[in-house]
């Protein structure tokens, strides 16, 4: 049975590097979550994503000679080719794989391109196998497709790093460095100040829980105490500087590149609010590659291993890029990997069977490092772990997905999401997904300040269907939320979860272990420690309880299986602790109604016009999703599952449940009407295909202009 989370593996090598184009995007909107949530404890969400919106929907053919030799080659042509043919692209062109199954034995690499797209005919038309792949750019395992900066600057690299001098209140757009030499307008900058405890160049000091804010990423030793996780950080920025922003630049005065203090413009309003001179804030910088995507295509790893295909596609230093319309599947380890890059949109995508449905390796659906990215609309099948997080990584909106079957291979519920698994993953939007549930673990640190908005978690899946191997149902971990010690500040906002008949062990959880083993759950786990040690071979623990979770943690407006009913309890806001409380939300009560999105002021362009947005709430009731009929876990049945009302499995009626809050959103819509998956998510891949599978025109790439003003449909 699985206890203990394992340790993700980073690796990061050389660049070269290179410069890029301007960038021209200032702030676009405004935040939603005013009078919900305290400013402290948010950041302006509608700056995620591609500024202005996935730019190849206008873009013509690529029909030079190298893309000429791509196009005539038909399935015949090589990786080498494709990558020459994207390296030579004029800008704003695409180029088009015909249709027809391309058999490959190694990566489509490209490092160095602007402005290009790899555009197939269609994800059930045009199919990519990889027998194997090739390094990554960047160097960062191997690949099937990969996209990159040559840029050789990386966290773990050393690199140049300018002191930051002024200009730390939260959402100000301008910074002071102490030079800007090689800085120019659309340089990425990473900015980052050293835990709490440590201070200057390189950090010093002692990880020692301040009992609030406590941004920390060392091994706990008991004796301090100091420390907060059971095996310490795991390298993925720069020594004892996980507070981390990424943005990039817009203007300097006097000037960029400039041997001298600078005040800097940038592209994004800070995002935390403890920025601090006692810290020794810094600044150092990436030249990406930028506008650079994948659309309409199947790419399969069916016949790559673990240890000789890190991801499916990988990005590394880049800015505005995306996929879109891409169907994903078999690949062992990592499907779809974002690497120190921002601004991205990973939308309409459909991924099966992340890590060929191995439970003994880290392996995932989506794995992503860096900020201001946007990640909607996406269905995640048969996934050990659909969504992880590794940090630092802020200002991150992740929406509206639908995953499905977390295989484990037993019947311990292991993470659809795990919303930091590296300590840095901060002021992220989780808003509108559906799935088992979310885990903030402690293997690496904490993470602070998190928002999950308008979710539905069940605390539980089926074993009926051979997904649990000998195990005959779910009998451990069964929360919704699992949020471990030392993840403070979380926000949770009008989600639904548990499952009726399931979650009713009791309201919340809190242990020495957050593991438990038992058929029967709870819909919250709070503060929960560790009792892994270096005893069992870790560099920390055994972790303790950590009652500051529950003290921090803003509740409101949940409904949840064990009650039955939404919760709008003013003893579960922290309006009284002394550092960045939170007052009862007057935007969201239980005769106001919520705001719709604290990402989209309007229905976003992919959004199917059928289905009620939002989808999901405390303030919806008459909602089409309900439970399959029948005895939990029976071979052969759905029974307990989440469907669309009116429909029947194996003779099973699909009836109301969860108090009616529920819609389909349109990734489980596409799911189980358009492509008709068993709600459990086991059975083989679907043929999806995004432009059948939604009402709005999704395949365009066009994301909602700037926000002017809130406005939501509240559906009775």
């Amino acid at each position: 049975m699985l206890r203990k989370l394992p340790r993700m593996v980073f690796l990061f090598l050389s660049f070269v590097p290179v410069v890029l184009l301007c960038l021209s995007h200032v702030s676009r909107g405004q935040r939603l979550s005013t009078n919900v949530l305290a400013t402290a404890r948010a950041t302006d969400w509608t700056q995620a994503g591609i500024p202005g919106g996935i730019p190849s929907a206008t873009w013509s053919q690529c029909v030079n000679t190298q893309c000429a030799t791509v196009t005539n080659a038909g399935t015949s042509v090589t990786p080498a080719q494709i990558s020459a043919a994207l390296s030579n692209a004029p800008a704003n062109t695409y180029v088009l794989l015909g249709s027809g199954t391309y058999n490959f034995s190694s990566g489509i690499i490209v490092t160095g391109a602007n402005n290009v797209e790899l555009r197939g005919s269609g994800p059930t038309s045009t199919k990519i196998n990889f027998t194997s792949g090739s390094t990554c750019s960047g160097g960062n395992g191997s690949c099937g497709i990969s996209f990159g900066s040559s840029d050789s600057n990386y966290s773990g690299g050393s690199p140049t790093a300018y002191n930051w001098t002024a200009g730390y209140t939260q959402s100000s757009n301008t910074v002071t460095l102490s030079n800007s030499a090689g800085i120019n307008a659309g340089t990425m900058l990473v900015l980052d100040q050293c835990d709490t405890g440590y201070s200057g160049s390189p950090c010093k000091g002692k990880a020692t829980d301040n009992g609030n804010f406590f941004v920390c990423g060392d091994a706990y030793g008991p004796s301090g105490p100091v420390g907060c996780s059971y095996n310490a950080a795991v390298g993925a920025a720069r020594p004892e500087r996980y507070q981390q922003e990424m943005t990039q630049v817009v203007s300097c005065s006097p000037s960029c590149n400039y041997n001298g203090s600078t005040v800097i413009t940038i592209s994004a309003p800070l995002e935390h609010p403890n920025w601090s001179s006692g810290q020794t804030p810094q600044a150092w910088f990436i030249q990406p590659s930028q506008n650079v995507g994948i659309r309409n295509l199947l790419v399969n790893g069916a016949s790559t291993s673990y240890g000789g295909m890190t991801a499916g596609i990988g990005f590394n230093n880049l800015a505005r890029y995306w996929v879109q319309n891409v169907t994903i599947e078999n690949f062992p380890n990592i499907t779809l990997w974002p690497v120190q890059s921002m601004y991205g949109d990973m939308e309409s995508n459909y991924i099966y069977n992340a890590g060929q449905s191995n439970p003994s390796t880290d392996n995932s659906g989506i794995n992503i490092y860096g900020g201001n990215n946007l990640v909607v609309n996406n269905i995640i099948q048969n996934a050990h772990l659909g969504l992880i997080v590794n940090g630092p990584a802020s200002g991150n909106v992740f929406g509206y997905n639908f995953f499905t079957n977390s295989y484990t291979g037993n019947g311990t519920l292991f993470g659809t999401i795990w919303p930091g698994h590296s300590e840095g993953a901060d002021y992220n939007l989780y808003e509108g997904n559906v799935g088992a549930d979310m885990v903030m673990d402690d293997a690496h640190g904490s993470g602070l300040a998190n928002t999950m908005y308008r979710n539905f978690f069940t605390g539980w899946e089926s074993c009926a269907n051979g997904n649990c191997g000998t195990d005959t149902s779910k009998n451990a971990n069964l929360f919704a939320f699992l949020d471990e010690a030392f993840w403070r500040y979380q926000n949770y906002v009008g989600n639904v979860i548990g499952t009726p008949g399931v979650s009713n062990a009791g309201y919340n959880f809190t242990n020495s272990e957050y593991f438990r083993s038992a058929t029967n759950g709870y819909p919250w786990s709070l503060g929960s420690g560790n009792t892994v040690s270096s005893a069992d071979g870790y560099a920390g623990g055994p972790l303790p309880i950590d009652p500051n979770v529950a003290a921090t943690v803003l509740r409101w407006g949940n409904w949840d299986a064990f009650n039955g009913s939404v919760s709008w309890n003013t003893a579960e806001v922290p309006s009284s602790i002394s550092v960045y409380s939170n007052p009862a939300p007057t935007a969201c009560t239980s005769t106001l109604g919520c705001p719709a999105s604290f990402a989209f002021a309007s229905r976003p362009s992919w959004y199917s016009t059928s289905i009620p947005f939002p989808a999901i709430g405390p303030d919806l009731t008459g909602g089409n999703i309900g439970m399959v009929a029948g005895t939990l876990n029976t071979p052969g049945h759905q029974s307990g599952t989440a469907a669309i009302i009116g429909t029947s499995y194996a003779g099973d009626a699909t009836t109301s449940a969860w108090g009616g809050h529920l819609n389909a959103i349109p990734a489980m819509a596409c799911y189980l009407k358009t492509l008709a998956g068993p709600p459990d998510g086991t059975g083989s891949a679907l043929a999806f295909n995004a432009t059948s599978c939604y009402s709005s025109g999704t395949t365009q790439g066009v994301t909602p202009p700037a926000p002017v003003g809130l406005s939501f449909t509240l559906v009775q």
